[in-house]
């Protein structure tokens, strides 16, 4: 009798590997995770990688054979277009929309030829002079067409070193998805509101990704993370990278603003912070000042006009390592941009996982089941329906 077939997602974070094994249920079989730091040294990010996947195969019991595979990267590029065309009457739709994607594909090859394209998001179409935020299937007669579309690309030379390193291991990758977006859109029917904006606090960027009536209007990235405050309390407290990590990540695990007396606090690494005679008033400002600024960076009032955001009707949900600072901390941030309101959306590493195997299998499985042999257009169609 044959094993029933598991569905493998590796998140291949910038500080962390996240490996989940799940069955046809979406149930997890197997999940783990390593913090590594990724510094272009992609023999020891591999490596590391090799052993996970090791592991996740002695505890199935099951060669692993192919996975889904997402990625977020600081040089991640997205691009806002549009492409219009005017016919003259009677117009198959399919085929100007086939158009379309194919003409997208020439300009990032042109243009930007180091890029290849991981999502193509539809965000509104005007045909006949008549918007439309879904695709209409019923429409004939076509004078004109203008389609915005939002492009995610991820660096051609990294996805061909990684796609290649699988191939070595006789593993397959079906699918390569954006982590942040995918969560995004995984998190968003979850919290049950029309108008949210996420910022993601990651190791060395910051990513800020914000939806309007559940689609997604706008997606920046800047070069800025949670790397950034560590060197900032190392520098100016004179203590090692290591160290300052060992501070920050003191103030994950308080439960009210951030405070300690020599009298009564046991933790070592307190007790540490207390030796440097290092203000915790000066911490506080040193980490403000730099999440201040990622939080003034992504909110540019430009920005957001030119993609007709509003941030009043927004709720900002902030999710990532880089945000665990706000879990239980109460921190005075600059309230100009003056959202509804600010959340921390806790993540577990196995639902990172599960967001691009959920994706996978709304946008992609379900059109391998079609008996039909689908051409480039119609699977560009079905994407549109997610």
């Amino acid at each position: 009798m044959s094993k029933k077939k598991n569905f493998n997602v590796l998140d291949f974070g910038s500080s962390k590997i996240r490996f989940s094994v799940f069955d046809n249920e979406l149930s997890k079989v197997h999940s783990e995770s390593k913090s590594i730091e990724f510094e272009n040294n992609f023999d020891d990010y591999f490596d590391e990688i090799k052993l996970i996947i090791k592991k996740a195969e002695k505890k199935i019991s099951n060669h692993i054979e192919d996975l889904i595979l997402s990625l977020d990267l600081k040089d991640l590029l997205t691009i806002d277009i549009s492409l219009k065309k005017n016919l003259d009457g009677k117009s198959n739709i399919k085929k100007i929309y086939n158009f379309f994607i194919l003409e997208l594909e020439q300009i990032v090859d042109t243009f930007h030829d180091r890029y290849q394209i991981i999502h193509t998001i539809f965000n509104k179409c005007i045909i006949n002079n008549k918007v439309y935020y879904e695709i209409p299937e019923d429409i004939e007669l076509i004078d004109n067409i203008k389609v915005d579309f939002k492009l995610i690309c991820f660096p051609r030379i990294f996805l061909k070193r990684i796609i290649n390193f699988f191939n070595k291991n006789n593993i397959n990758v079906s699918n390569i998805f954006c982590t942040s977006y995918i969560k995004s859109k995984y998190y968003l029917p979850k919290l049950g509101k029309k108008n949210i904006s996420f910022l993601e606090i990651g190791y060395k960027k910051t990513i800020f990704i914000c939806y309007k009536e559940n689609k997604l209007k706008f997606i920046q990235i800047i070069p800025i993370g949670g790397f950034h405050i560590t060197s900032d309390i190392s520098k100016i407290f004179n203590v090692t990278f290591d160290e300052a990590e060992k501070i920050k990540i003191s103030f994950y695990e308080t439960e009210s603003e951030f405070s300690y007396k020599k009298e009564n606090n046991n933790s070592l690494v307190v007790q540490e912070i207390l030796s440097k005679d290092i203000s915790i008033n000066d911490l506080k400002s040193v980490i403000l000042y730099r999440v201040q600024e990622i939080i003034d960076l992504n909110f540019k009032q430009k920005n957001l006009n030119n993609n007709e955001i509003n941030l009043n009707d927004s709720e900002l949900f902030l999710i990532g390592n880089g945000s665990l600072l706000f879990k239980n901390n109460s921190f005075h941030l600059s309230d100009k941009f003056e959202f509804k309101s600010l959340n921390f959306y806790d993540e577990t590493d196995s639902q990172i996982c599960k967001s691009s195997l959920v994706y996978y299998l709304n946008n992609y499985k379900i059109l391998k089941k079609n008996t039909k042999k689908l051409g480039l257009f119609e699977k560009f169609f079905n994407y549109f329906s997610e």
